[in-house]
């Protein structure tokens, strides 16, 4: 069973950074990308602006396993697929992906993983002209689209030169296995035949 979760928040916290606190930032004080309002909802009720600033690791990512991955049933989902929809959930919130993964239901592979990753583009670029003051945000925003979009398609490469390499193989000695067993006594026959086959003109070489 594949287990992309560790890698995929490497990324996602890699992306998030440290702590913040912007006043043009309507998350207020954020740490690895979790905001005050989620660590007083998952941590401590009473939190402080300190208290997101001294946050661990081990809490951010308890946080983001229970919000967006789980929330998201990411390890349901393909491998990339599962990267670019938690990396769009952190970033935009979970109804995005969620209503992305319908609309493009027909799709598969590095192809739903393009289908995402541009409407994230589209969705970030209507924001930033419609809220001047995201503006300054736009070019870092757009350049973490390309990271993922980049880094999901590995995954996806990489599950279909692993895992499912494995499986083809896997599957192939099974065919084998049971053409075998369905066809034994034809192919016990053929080689006795062969065999005899074998003997008598080994025989016939020796004698003239």
């Amino acid at each position: 069973m594949k287990n992309n979760y560790n890698i995929s928040l490497s990324k996602v916290l890699a992306s998030e950074g440290g702590y913040t606190n912007d006043p043009k930032d309507s998350g207020g004080p954020t740490n690895f990308g979790i905001t005050i309002l989620d660590y007083r909802k998952y941590i401590n009720s009473e939190g402080t602006a300190e208290d997101v600033r001294n946050m661990s690791v081990d809490q951010a990512k308890a946080i983001y396993r229970s919000k967006y991955w789980d929330a998201l049933s990411c390890d349901t989902l393909p491998s990339g697929v599962d990267y670019t929809c938690f990396d769009y959930g952190v970033n935009s919130g979970l109804g995005r992906p969620r209503k992305a993964l319908q609309r493009f239901k027909s799709l598969s592979g590095t192809k739903l993983i393009d289908a995402i990753n541009d409407e994230r583009t589209a969705f970030l670029k209507a924001l930033a002209a419609q809220q001047p003051k995201n503006q300054k945000f736009l070019v870092g925003w757009l350049s973490r689209v390309d990271r993922v979009r980049k880094d999901s398609k590995k995954l996806a490469q990489d599950n279909t030169s692993g895992p499912v390499a494995g499986g083809g193989i896997a599957a192939m000695a099974l065919a084998l296995s049971q053409f075998f067993h369905t066809h034994q006594t034809e192919i016990l026959i053929s080689g006795a035949i062969a065999a005899v086959a074998i003997v008598a003109i080994i025989h016939f070489i020796k004698n003239r």
